[in-house]
Formats: C-alpha cells, structure tokens, sequence
C-alpha cells in the first residue's frame, strides 16, 4: 500500500511573500559567497586560488549533471500528489547513491591523477551542494518556499561560521573553503529534513532497478540547453574577437539581479500552479503576485535609460562601446521576465516536452546567431540575436499555452 500524504498543506504564504523571501535569501546568500570568495582570495596568491574557485565552479556543475531535471519533477509530482512517498524514497535513494558513488570515484581519481591540484574539492562539494538541493524538495511539494529559503540561507551562513572560526584558530582561508561549503550544505540538508513535516518526508528504500530519471528528462533537456547559454561568451570570442568578446563580457552577466526575482517569483509558483485542477484555479494564486515581474520590468527600463552612466562610472571610458550592449541586454530582459514564469507554468502543468523542444530549438538558435552576428557586427550583433531569441521563445510559449488552455477546455 502506497502513502501518498494525504490531503496537500494549505501554504501558509502565497506567491508574492513567498517569491519575496526566496529573492532576498538567494541574493544575501550570494553575497555571503562573494565574501567567503574574497576571504579564501585574500589568503593565497591568484594562481593557487584559481584552481580552489574552478573547482568550486565544477562541484556545481556537477549537481546539475547529475539531478537532470529530477528535482524539478518531483517537486511537481508532489504537489500534484501523483507520486507516492515511497516511490519518491526509492528514486531519491537511487539518487543520492549514485551522485555519492560518482564524487567518490570522481574525487579519489582526480587526486591520484593530479596529487598536487586542488580540483578534487570538486566531489565533496559537489555532493554536499547536491544533497542539500534534493532536501527541499518535499518544501518545495509543499509551497513552503519560505522554509526553502531558510535552508538557502543559513547553507551559507554556516559556511561563513566555519570559516571564521578556522580563521581564528589560525587555518588559512583557502585551505578550508572546500570544508566549509560541504559542512554548510551538509548541516542546512538535515535541517531542511528536520523542517519537513514526518507525513511528507521520503520513505527512502532502495531498488538496483530503480530509474531516478524516469520521465524527468525533458526537464533534465530545459536546464542542460539554459545551461548551454553560458557559451555565448566564448563563442563571441571565436567570431569576433577578443575585443567583442570583452566589451560584452564586461556587462553581459549585470542582467542577472533582475532576474533573481522574476527565478524566485517562478519557483515560488510553481508548486501552487501544480496543484491546480484548471488555469482558471493556478492564475488566482498568481495573478496577485503580478506586482512582481512588473517591479522587474520596470527595473529593465531603468537600467536601459541608466545605461550610458552606469557604464561610465563602473568601467570607464575604454568600454563606452559596452554602454548599448547593456541596453539591448536590459530591454532584452523584458520578454525573459515573463518566459520564465510562462515556462514554468506550463511544465508544471504537464507541458515538459513542449517547453525543453522550445527551450533547445531557440538556445541553438541563438548559439548559432552569436557565431553568425558576432562575426559580422561584434559585440552588438550577439546582443541583438539574444534579444531577437527571447522574443520568439515568448511567441512559442505563448502559442504552447493557448493551445494547452483551448485542450483543457474541450
């Protein structure tokens, strides 16, 4: 017999608060990180610290590799209450066995490859990072994202902690930075579990058969082909040079923090969307956190006027060339601030392959454009084909939801 918990909590927040919450944790949680980085920086010479930070840098992509869309899965299937604890603990228990036997053989292999670099790092935290993820899903299920963000938080908060008190004691910050982001993620995992009511939480049992991915993969596809925009720099650099390729590296990431909040606004929804029997039911819970992406749009706007000024006092005149960049970007933000809730939405209402064939037929397109653009206008012909990308994801997704809506009706 399988427990699928019952009735679904009633969330004590709705969208807004809760997007709010989750908004602000991550980014104080970056600047914690930013500072954890500076301390560790601080106390080697840049040659040393640069294989500390990239193996930092592979731990995380290491988490993403291995989830593969999964956790995004089950936090759907749990709020749509169509996955039992009991499969969830044999998928998680899958999991979590496998990440742990791949950072072991990772980590060990490494170290006897390469004795005297530091990218065996990568495994533990890795790993640790990936446990700590995998323990908010059942919050996530549950629209407790003012709990997942608790967990965000104080992961890195009890970094900083280690870190200090090993500083203290006279260990160099380097040295422990790996210790401390595993003890962090490690200690935020258990109370995260600790956080998650009995009648929720995994029943975790093992199967050799079991399939952890099982029907995840076209969320496993969305987040490898976002992942895959990050390509966009080197490629420029390959089409247009390292000139193009600098002026639109120097802004091309400050678009970021405006989408912190459109990411957490879209999290946050998701499990309330889920949930939904119809549309009509998941945009009453959304449509009262709309104030959200409109905040964000007008952030857009403002950066794009500000543009010219902020480029001047933050980097100077040798990058006046990066003030349009930043324009087109920040402008260029406005359809993205309403495709990553939009494709959140459908996939948490069961339109996963619609969304990951959209998502990687566009972000190919794009790769191709900065390759194509790139090489016969520089910095400016990427920028333009990112923004040309986004507004045809949002036409496709727009497209995808009338004819899911116009399905459900009939």
């Amino acid at each position: 017999m399988t427990d699928v918990s019952g009735a679904a909590p009633v969330p004590r927040r709705g969208v807004g608060p809760q997007a709010v919450l989750l908004a602000g944790s991550t980014g104080v949680a970056q600047l914690i990180t930013a500072l954890l980085f500076v301390l560790a920086a601080r106390s080697t010479s840049p040659e040393d610290f640069g294989t500390i930070a990239a193996a930092v840098a592979l731990g995380t992509s290491f988490v993403g590799l291995i989830d593969f869309g999964t956790n995004g899965y089950w936090v759907r299937e749990l709020a749509r209450q169509a996955m039992s604890r009991q499969e969830y603990g044999r998928r998680l228990a899958s999991k979590l066995l496998i990440a742990a036997t791949v950072a072991v053989v990772l980590g060990v292999s490494v170290h006897l490859i390469l004795p005297s670099s530091n990218y065996w790092m990568a495994a533990p935290v890795g790993f640790a990072l990936f446990v700590n993820q995998s323990a908010q899903v059942p919050l996530r299920g549950m629209a407790r994202t003012e709990l997942v963000s608790f967990s965000v938080l104080l992961d890195r908060l009890l970094a900083l902690g280690v870190l200090a008190i090993a500083i203290a004691v006279g260990v160099a910050a380097h040295e422990i930075l790996w210790l401390c982001l595993t003890i962090g993620s490690l200690a935020a995992a258990c109370v995260g579990w600790l956080m998650t009511p009995s009648q929720f939480r995994p029943i975790m049992s093992f199967r050799l058969k079991t399939n952890p991915w099982q029907k995840s993969g076209f969320y496993g596809l969305n987040s490898a082909a976002l992942a895959a925009q990050t390509l966009d720099l080197p490629l420029l650099a390959l089409a247009g040079g390292a000139g193009a390729a600098g002026l639109y590296g120097a802004v091309n990431r400050w678009t970021q923090p405006l989408g912190l909040l459109i990411s957490a606004f879209s999290s946050a929804s998701a499990p309330f969307v889920a949930r939904s029997v119809s549309w009509e039911e998941a945009w009453s819970h959304v449509r009262k956190a709309l104030w959200l992406p409109a905040l964000t749009i007008l952030g857009c706007i403002a950066v794009a006027a500000a543009a010219p000024w902020v480029v001047a006092l933050l980097l100077g005149d040798a990058y006046d060339g990066s003030s349009a960049l930043l324009r087109i970007l920040a402008l260029a933000m406005i359809p993205v601030v309403i495709n990553s809730p939009l494709s959140s939405f459908l996939q948490s209402m069961g339109h996963d392959k619609g969304v990951s064939l959209i998502v990687l037929i566009s972000v190919g397109a794009q790769l191709a454009s900065v390759l194509v653009l790139g090489w016969l206008y520089g910095a400016v012909g990427a920028a333009v084909g990112f923004a040309v990308l986004q507004v045809v994801i949002l036409i496709s997704m727009s497209i995808l939801a009338l004819r899911a809506s116009r399905a459900r009706r009939t």
